[in-house]
């Protein structure tokens, strides 16, 4: 039986929070710690644990950041992914799939419980539900998309990043 959580706990305007997480390059990160650096891309979403149709969702969005990857160090955005998955698995996900980012392991759901990012639950098994955001040079959150889908994400949140005019 699947059961779901909503309810955004952020928005748009609100600084992104301070967690630790651990980093599938084995250093220990921050949600901010791109802050006064460059403007970033969180992606939060589940992938390495899944199977089927939200696993192939989980690895369009995962493939979607990997596609704008270069694009995107050009225009000095960093580009994270967020799992609730382990490190093991991130590990594993990030070999299988190539991926020229980070994954953040937010195993214990620390992050996805302050942010209020809806989850889904299949026998224990609990993942975040594919919400991305875009955050500014000062940390402050400029786009918010729920239920994220791969088609013109990266558009967007450059758009909020990068506002025309």
């Amino acid at each position: 039986m699947s059961t779901a959580t909503t309810g955004l706990r952020v928005k748009i305007t609100d600084q992104m929070p301070s967690v630790g997480q651990r980093a599938t390059d084995g250093y220990l990160l921050n949600l901010r710690t791109f802050v006064g650096r460059q403007p970033a891309i969180f992606l939060f979403f589940g992938g390495p644990s899944l199977k089927g149709a939200p696993r192939e969702r989980g690895d369009a969005l995962a493939n979607a950041l990997k596609e704008a990857f270069a694009r995107l160090g050009k225009l000095g955005v960093a580009v994270v992914g967020v799992t609730t998955d382990n490190e093991k698995q991130q590990a594993d996900y990030v070999a299988e799939l190539g991926l020229p980012y980070l994954l953040f392991c937010d195993e214990r759901r620390i992050a996805v419980e302050l942010l209020g990012i809806p989850t889904t639950s299949d026998r224990g098994n609990v993942n975040a539900e594919p919400t991305a955001f875009a955050v500014g040079l000062d940390g402050t959150i400029l786009d918010i998309v729920e239920q994220a889908a791969p088609k013109g994400l990266v558009a967007r949140l450059l758009e909020a990043i990068f506002p025309p005019g």
